[in-house]
């Protein structure tokens, strides 16, 4: 089981691959500002409904909401909460944001993003390219640096020249 905050979930909603992202990672868990943030806030955008009516992907309460009540600016509500409920469950933590994954690793969480979960699809062969996948996320409003999305490519054997 993972935790995520709603980049990567909305990454792969964008791009109409929901399924994809349950494939690799089961179930998922989302605290409450993550669920608000994506069914509620993001009511009529892509994957609200799936998300809504999704059995794997369920929304989880921090028992201590205390925890994320001095929260420092630098992270979203939802951010701060993912954190901690990965935390507290000892899962992994599915999160893109660069600041978002530096607390959660000075916090002791494993952290993973979209780019993993691409990687995990194309070695278990549930794709053949990572290539498409990415560059509709980039396309859909994703924002990606391109050296990390270039280096990426290479990683997983997609370079310039194999596709």
């Amino acid at each position: 089981m993972f935790v995520a905050d709603a980049g990567p979930i909305i990454a792969f909603a964008r791009i109409g691959q929901l399924d994809l992202l349950q494939q690799v990672a089961g179930e998922i868990a989302v605290p409450d500002a993550v669920y608000e943030e994506l069914v509620v806030k993001g009511r009529g955008r892509a994957g609200a409904k799936e998300i809504e009516e999704s059995p794997w992907i369920r929304r989880q309460s921090l028992e201590n909401s205390a925890v994320v009540a001095d929260r420092p600016a630098s992270l979203h509500r939802g951010e701060w909460e993912a954190i901690a409920l990965a935390q507290h469950l000892g899962a992994q933590l599915l999160i893109d944001e660069q600041r978002g994954r530096e607390v959660a690793q000075a916090h002791g969480v494993e952290v993973l993003g979209s780019l993993a979960v691409l990687a995990e699809a194309k070695r278990r062969g549930i794709i053949d390219y990572a290539r498409p996948l990415l560059s509709a996320m980039i396309t859909s409003g994703y924002w990606m640096d391109a050296d990390l999305a270039m280096a990426f490519l290479a990683e997983v054997g997609e370079g310039e020249d194999t596709t």
